[in-house]
C-alpha cells in the first residue's frame, strides 16, 4: 500500500515540492507618513479650491458641471458592476499546480495594478453613491476608532481588537488600511488577508465591503473558500476561511507581498484559529513587515495580548438598541400559560391537559396553599446551594413563578430542545398581540436535525405555511446550504411578512442580518469532542456558555429594541452555564493537526511535542502521545515523527484519519460508494432503530441484513434496500425505513454526509475533479444519493466484493482488533461416532490485547454467533456497561482467513493464548493481496 501511494506517476503519488518564486520585495511604508501625504494632499486641494472660489454669481455653472460629472461617474460605476468576475472553482489539486507560478507577477504589473486602483479610489470620491456608503460608515462606533488603530499599527507588529456585535471591526478596520495605503504611492498599497471562521461570513462580509466601497466584487475586494473563489489580480483585500489561509501556508511559509493578516472571531477558539495563531506567531520573526490584526467579540482580549509578547489592544463599543432577555420560566407564561410541555415517559395525566381532573389525584403544586406561596416567595430560598441544576430542584424550591408555570417546567425534559414551545413562541410573535416592534426572528438550533424538524413542524402550521394569508417566509441557514441558499436570509420581506431564520451557531458571530429583532435561543450547540467510546471525534449537543448566550442575545438589537428568550432558566444561566467554550484543541482528538503541522515545512522537522507546547492553551501531553500512537498504528506517520505519503494524503482530508483512510482506500480499490456509506455511518451514527416494546423484533430485522459478520456490511446492505425502495417515490421509502426500523433521518443524513466525503475526495485528486455536493445532489435519479452517477461505473468496480470491503475495513479500524477464543472441545457421540460441538455464543471469550475478555454488544449482529471462520474482529467502538462493568463491542467486522493466516503465521498466533499484536504497522490490504486470500 504504501508502495502504491509513493509512486510517482499517477495522481495518487506524494506531489513534488513546491517551489515557490518570491516576488521582488516591496517597500511597505509607514501607514502613517501615507496618511500625512494624503491629509496634506487634501488639505492643499481644500486651501487652492478656497483661493480661486468664483463669486456667488458664477457658482452655478460650476455646481451643475460637478453635478454632471458625479453623475457620469456613477454612471460608469453602474457600468463597472455590470463586469462581473466569475465565481472560479479554486480545488486544492489546482490551488498546488498554481502555487509554483503565482509569484511570477512582474513588479511592472503589480505598480500598474496599484496605480490603477489609485485613481480609481481618488476618482471614487466624488461618487455620490461612495459618499451615501461613507457617511454610514461613519456612524459605525469602529470608525471612532479609526485614528488610533492606524497610529497603533505604525508603532507595533500585533494589535488586538475587541468589540461587540454591530461595531464594524470586520468590515471596517480591512478598509481603514487600505484607504489609507491607497492615498499613497503604488508601491505603497497594502495586501490584506483577513480570514473568518466560516463560508457564508467570508462571502457576505466580502459582498458588503465591496457594496462599500461602491464597486464590484471581485475588484480591490474578493473572497476565496474553498472550491471557490471571487478575486482578480487587483484584489487587494481578500477574505477568506482559515483553512484557506492554512493550505496557502503549505506552500508559500512566508505569505511573500502580503502586508497585513487579520484573525477575525479569534474568540470561537477553534482548533484552526489556534494553530494559525502559531503559525503567524513564528512568522513574524521572519517577516518583520507583516502586521498581524487579532479580531474578537468578547472581552478575553488580554489573553491574546499576552501570546503576543503584550501587545496593545484596542476596544470598540457596542451599537445596539435595549434587548429584553427572557428565560424559560417567561418564555412559558408569554406563549401559553400552561400548557404541556411533557417530559416523555410522565405518568401524570393531570398535568398532561394543564386541568386536574375533578375525580383524579391533585398535582403537588396545587396542594401548596396561597399562604404557602407567600412565605416561599418571601424567603428567597437562600437554602438552595446554586449548583443544582433545575432538573433536581423540588417543586417548593422552585419559588419564583406561577403555579402553572411551575406545573409546566415540572413536566418538561430540560435537557431537550421541546419544538412545540419554540412554535408557540413564533405563534406569539407573529401574532403581535404584544408591544415590540415588528421584524425578523432568528431561532437557534444546534444543528440540521433540528433545523429540518422545526421547519417542517412550522410547515405543517397554517400561520407559518403561508396556504391562507401570506404572513411569513422561514429559511433555514447551515453551513451545508449552498451560497445562493445562505444569501437568501439577507434579504427584506415585504411589509407585513416576517421573516423567521432557523440558524446554528453560524449566525452568533460570523453572519450579521440587518432586520433581526427577536431571537429564540435553544441554548444548545453542536461541539466537537472526543468520543472515549470509538476513540475519534464527534458532534455531540452541548450547552452554550454565558458568552455565547450573550452574543446570541446581541442579535436582536440591531436596528430596533429587541427580544431574546432562552430555553433555559435563570438559574441556569447564572449558575450552571461556562462562562467561555472550552478551546476546541483541548477536546477533541489530535490526530489531524498532527498531520497539518508535518504538512508545513516550517515545522515538518521539528518533535510535535515542541509544536504543541507553543499553542496559545496547549492540550495535555496525554493527548498527544496517544494520537501520535493512533497516527503509527494507522500508517500515517513513522516512529521519528515523519509523514508518510498515506499520512501526507490524509493531513488534506479534514476527517478523523481512520475515515479518511476508508475513503481513500474506497477510491483507490474502485469500491467507492460502498466505502462511503460505511464512511458515512462511521462519521454520523447508525440508522438502525430499536424502540423498547419491539427490541427482539427489530434486532431481527437487522439480522436479517448480515453478511459476513459484519455489521458495517449489514449497514451497506439496509442502505442499498433503502435506496432500492425509495425508486418506487418517498412513501415505499418511509414503509421499508418503518418495516425494517431504520430512521429515514439518519440514512438521509448518511446520503448527504457520503455527497461531502465525494466532495473532498474530488478536491484532491483522488476521483474525478470539480464535484460538488449539490452538483452530485443534482445528479441523483430516483432513489440514489448521486454517488455512482456522479463518479462512474470504473470508480465502482469493486463495489460488490466483500472481501476486499473487509480488508479494507481492517486496513482502517486497525489496531481495533479482538482475538476469538473457543473453549475447549465437548463432543457428543452420534451413530457415525464422537463429534465435536458448537460451542454456544455466550460460551465464547473475545480478547482484545489492552482490556483482556470482553462481550459483543447486544445490538451487534454477531451477539448470537456461535462459529467464526476467522479467529479475528475488528471493531469500531468500545464502551462500558454500567450494571456488569463488561466492555461490550460494537460494529464488528470479521477478518478475511486471508489476512489472518498471514498475521498468525507472522505474528505467533496460536490457538489458546492471546495474540499481542506487533507495534510495528502491519497492513492487512498489503497482507491480503499479498497472500492472494
Amino acid at each position: 500500500m504504501n508502495e502504491l501511494l509513493a509512486v510517482g506517476h499517477h495522481k495518487y503519488s506524494t506531489p513534488p515540492p513546491v517551489v515557490v518564486i518570491p516576488p521582488p520585495s516591496l517597500a511597505i511604508a509607514k501607514s502613517k507618513s501615507v496618511r500625512s501625504n494624503a491629509s496634506e494632499e487634501s488639505r492643499s486641494s481644500s486651501t487652492s479650491s478656497r483661493r480661486t472660489a468664483p463669486p456667488n454669481n458664477q457658482r452655478l455653472p460650476t455646481d451643475l458641471k460637478e453635478t454632471a460629472e458625479a453623475e457620469e461617474l456613477d454612471e460608469r460605476d453602474e457600468e463597472d458592476e455590470d463586469e462581473v468576475v466569475p465565481v472560479e472553482s479554486e480545488s486544492y489539486v489546482n490551488l498546488r499546480k498554481k502555487m509554483v507560478n503565482k509569484h511570477n507577477l512582474k513588479i511592472d504589473n503589480l505598480l500598474q495594478e496599484n496605480n490603477k486602483l489609485c485613481r480609481e479610489f481618488q476618482r471614487k470620491q466624488s461618487s455620490r453613491r461612495f459618499e451615501s456608503m461613507l457617511e454610514q460608515r461613519r456612524r459605525l462606533p469602529a470608525w471612532q476608532e479609526k485614528e488610533k488603530i492606524l497610529d497603533l499599527l505604525d508603532q507595533c507588529q500585533v494589535l488586538v481588537v475587541s468589540g461587540m456585535t454591530g461595531c464594524g471591526k470586520t468590515t471596517q478596520i480591512p478598509q481603514f488600511i487600505l484607504d489609507a495605503s491607497l492615498g499613497g504611492r503604488a508601491k505603497q498599497v497594502a495586501n490584506i488577508i483577513c480570514t473568518q471562521p466560516r463560508r457564508i461570513s467570508a462571502i457576505s462580509v466580502a459582498q458588503r465591503v465591496a457594496q462599500e466601497r461602491a464597486e464590484r466584487l471581485g475588484n480591490s475586494v474578493g473572497y476565496q473558500i474553498r472550491l471557490e473563489s471571487v478575486r482578480s489580480s487587483a484584489t487587494r483585500l481578500l477574505y477568506c476561511t482559515t483553512g484557506v489561509l492554512l493550505r496557502r501556508l503549505e506552500g508559500e511559509a512566508d505569505l511573500k507581498g502580503v502586508t497585513h493578516v487579520i484573525v477575525d472571531e479569534v474568540h470561537e477558539r477553534t482548533e484552526e484559529s489556534d494553530f494559525l495563531l502559531l503559525v503567524l506567531k513564528d512568522l513574524l520573526v521572519q517577516r518583520p513587515d507583516l502586521k498581524i490584526i487579532l479580531m474578537s467579540a468578547t472581552l478575553n482580549a488580554n489573553l491574546f495580548s499576552e501570546y503576543f509578547y503584550n501587545c496593545p489592544t484596542v476596544h470598540i463599543p457596542g451599537r445596539t438598541f435595549p434587548v429584553d432577555q427572557f428565560f424559560l420560566e417567561d418564555a412559558i407564561a408569554k406563549s401559553r400559560t400552561g400548557s404541556p410541555y411533557m417530559r416523555s415517559g410522565k405518568q401524570n395525566s393531570s398535568s398532561t391537559s394543564g386541568q386536574g381532573s375533578r375525580g383524579g389525584p391533585r398535582d403537588v403544586v396545587d396542594d401548596l396553599g396561597d399562604d404557602m406561596w407567600n412565605f416561599m416567595s418571601f424567603c428567597k430560598k437562600d437554602f438552595v446551594k446554586d449548583s443544582i441544576p433545575d432538573q433536581q430542584l423540588s417543586l417548593q424550591e422552585l419559588t419564583d413563578n406561577k403555579k402553572s408555570v411551575l406545573k409546566t417546567i415540572s413536566a418538561m425534559d430540560l435537557d431537550k430542545i421541546n419544538m412545540d414551545l419554540v412554535e408557540s413562541l413564533l405563534e406569539w410573535i407573529v401574532d403581535g398581540k404584544h408591544d415590540y416592534p415588528p421584524g425578523a426572528v432568528l431561532v437557534f438550533l444546534p444543528g440540521l436535525a433540528e433545523i429540518k424538524m422545526l421547519y417542517e413542524q412550522l410547515k405543517s402550521n397554517r400561520m407559518f405555511n403561508n396556504r391562507g394569508a401570506n404572513r411569513c417566509e422561514v429559511y433555514p441557514l447551515h453551513s451545508t446550504l449552498t451560497n445562493d441558499e445562505q444569501q437568501a436570509v439577507f434579504s427584506r420581506p415585504p411589509e407585513g411578512v416576517t421573516k423567521i431564520i432557523i440558524s446554528t451557531n453560524i449566525a452568533e458571530t460570523s453572519v450579521t442580518i440587518d432586520d433581526v429583532v427577536y431571537v429564540i435561543d435553544s441554548g444548545k450547540m453542536k461541539e466537537k469532542r472526543y468520543d472515549a467510546s470509538k476513540s475519534m471525534e464527534s458532534l455531540e449537543d452541548s450547552w452554550v456558555s454565558r458568552a455565547n448566550a450573550l452574543q446570541r442575545r446581541g442579535r436582536a438589537g440591531r436596528v430596533a429594541s429587541g427580544v431574546c428568550f432562552h430555553l433555559f432558566t435563570s438559574h441556569c444561566f447564572q449558575h450552571q452555564l461556562a462562562e467561555q467554550q472550552l478551546p476546541e484543541i483541548q477536546r477533541v482528538p489530535l490526530e489531524q493537526l498532527c498531520l497539518r503541522i508535518k504538512i508545513l515545512d516550517v515545522f515538518a522537522e521539528r518533535a510535535l511535542e515542541s509544536v504543541f507546547s507553543r499553542l496559545i492553551e496547549p492540550p495535555a501531553m496525554g493527548s498527544l502521545d496517544a494520537a501520535k500512537q493512533r497516527l503509527r498504528d494507522l500508517g500515517a506517520l513513522t516512529a521519528d515523527e515523519k509523514l508518510t505519503p498515506l499520512g501526507y494524503h490524509l493531513a488534506c482530508l479534514p476527517v478523523d484519519v481512520r475515515i479518511g483512510k476508508l475513503m481513500l482506500f474506497g477510491a483507490i480499490f474502485r469500491c467507492l460508494d460502498p466505502a462511503l456509506t460505511i464512511a458515512a455511518s462511521l462519521a454520523f451514527k447508525s440508522p438502525f432503530v430499536s424502540p423498547w416494546d419491539k427490541r427482539e423484533e427489530a434486532n431481527e430485522k437487522k439480522l436479517a441484513f448480515a453478511v459476513a459478520n459484519s455489521d458495517h456490511l449489514a449497514l451497506l446492505q439496509a442502505y442499498k434496500g433503502w435506496c432500492c425502495a425509495a425508486k418506487n417515490g418517498n412513501q415505499a421509502g418511509f414503509l421499508y425505513c418503518r418495516e425494517n426500523f431504520l430512521s429515514w433521518r439518519g440514512l438521509q443524513e448518511i446520503a448527504s454526509l457520503k455527497r461531502q466525503f465525494a466532495e473532498l475526495l474530488s478536491d484532491i485528486g483522488f476521483i474525478k475533479e470539480g464535484l460538488r455536493a449539490r452538483t452530485i445532489e443534482r445528479m441523483c435519479s430516483k432513489g440514489t444519493d448521486g454517488i455512482l452517477e456522479a463518479t462512474g461505473h470504473e470508480a465502482n468496480l469493486n463495489a460488490d466484493n466483500i472481501r476486499l470491503m473487509s480488508a479494507m475495513l481492517c486496513a482502517a479500524l486497525y489496531p481495533n482488533v479482538v482475538q476469538v477464543r473457543a473453549p475447549q472441545g465437548n463432543y457428543k457421540m452420534t451413530s457415525k461416532g464422537a463429534m465435536k460441538m458448537q460451542p454456544k455464543a455466550n460460551e465464547l471469550r473475545f480478547m482484545t490485547k489492552n482490556d483482556g475478555c470482553v462481550h459483543v454488544h447486544p445490538s451487534s449482529v454477531n451477539y448470537t454467533v456461535r462459529h467464526y471462520n476467522s479467529p479475528y474482529l475488528v471493531y469500531h467502538e468500545k464502551g462500558e456497561n454500567e450494571p456488569c462493568l463488561h466492555q461490550g463491542l460494537q460494529h464488528g467486522v470479521r477478518l478475511p482467513a486471508g489476512v489472518v493466516r498471514r498475521w498468525a503465521g507472522q505474528h505467533g498466533a496460536a490457538q489458546g493464548r492471546v495474540c499481542h499484536l506487533p507495534r510495528r504497522r502491519m497492513d492487512p490490504v498489503r497482507c491480503l493481496f499479498s497472500s492472494g486470500g
